[in-house]
């Protein structure tokens, strides 16, 4: 094989740090063993890699191909010897979760106290963002694991999705809203007040609002404006200081602090509900990490069926 992983690892180096010194550290080298490395590299493949100046080294053309055709094979290497260690029983490693709000609200941080407790030693990092902007770093390896919401997803041949149970969300508003006086609510008229929420796609939200009896073609057509949080506690201050409602599952009210100050409405709407799941990488195998988080995520979910 012309280019070696010990090559990659090289290339990959030199090129983010920027540097053949300081690559050289990292790469446990003397700097004039890595130029002589790369200066055969370069040879054998009959292409220049590095454009280098005093200021900066660069990847040339052929060096950015390399390092986007080899990137995948040392994020495979860098999983297996993660899993093989973890194989081993050394129970060392990393484990990167991915997670929309309302479900970090819910059961993420139940099942990573259960995890943590029995894997003292695996790091874990959670990143809170939204279903689109999640996928890409899940394809990209950069995520071992995400809770999505399925709906958003269109593409899922490369994709193990385990489906999470869902849960009804109901609008809330503060105890003494003027919608607590009336015995007769209906879905359209929580639609007469601003929404907090967090982030949900434009089509979804006026399906939700068309079913509620609104003759609307985009979020500029409701009659009270949106005001869009991902941070929960933020939403809740908005409806417990506001006539803003909310949307919530039971399971989270209940454990809010805010509790006593917010009331949920007694109003259907259709179809409101969570489509959450566990959504990895079917072309890769499961490590024992990622395994044991989706079993106390499943449990944790169970819990609010």
């Amino acid at each position: 094989m012309i280019t070696t992983v010990y090559h990659l690892q090289q290339v990959e180096a030199i090129a983010r740090r920027g540097s053949f010194s300081k690559a050289a550290l990292e790469c446990n080298l003397s700097q004039p063993a890595l130029s002589r490395s790369i200066a055969q590299l370069e040879k054998r493949l009959g292409v220049k890699l590095f454009d280098r100046s005093r200021r900066e080294v660069v990847p040339t053309i052929f060096g950015e191909h390399l390092l986007q055709k080899g990137k995948p094979i040392l994020q495979d290497i860098q999983m297996m010897e993660r899993d093989l260690n973890l194989l081993q029983g050394l129970e060392s490693g990393k484990l990167v979760i991915g997670s929309g709000p309302l479900p970090a609200e819910i059961s993420v941080g139940k099942a990573v106290a259960k995890f943590t407790t029995k894997y003292p030693k695996v790091n874990v990092r959670i990143i809170i963002d939204r279903t689109p902007n999640l996928l890409p770093r899940l394809q990209n390896r950069e995520i071992d694991i995400v809770v999505a919401e399925t709906r958003l997803i269109n593409d899922t041949s490369e994709l193990e999705i385990i489906p999470l149970p869902k849960q009804q969300l109901y609008s809330c508003c503060r105890s003494d809203h003027p919608l607590t006086k009336s015995n007769r609510l209906k879905a359209i008229d929580i639609f007469r007040y601003q929404l907090a929420i967090t982030w949900v796609p434009e089509e979804l939200l006026i399906s939700i609002a068309r079913k509620a009896g609104l003759q609307v073609n985009g979020v500029e057509d409701l009659p009270c404006s949106v005001l869009e949080c991902d941070y929960l506690k933020v939403l809740f201050d908005i409806v417990a200081g506001s006539d803003a409602v909310g949307m919530v599952t039971s399971s989270i009210l209940d454990n809010s602090t805010l509790l006593q100050q917010l009331v949920l409405l007694p109003i259907p709407i259709p179809d409101f509900n969570t489509h959450y799941g566990l959504v990895s990488l079917s072309r890769y195998s499961q490590s024992p990490v990622v395994r044991k988080f989706q079993q106390y995520m499943i449990e944790s979910e169970d819990q609010w069926k």
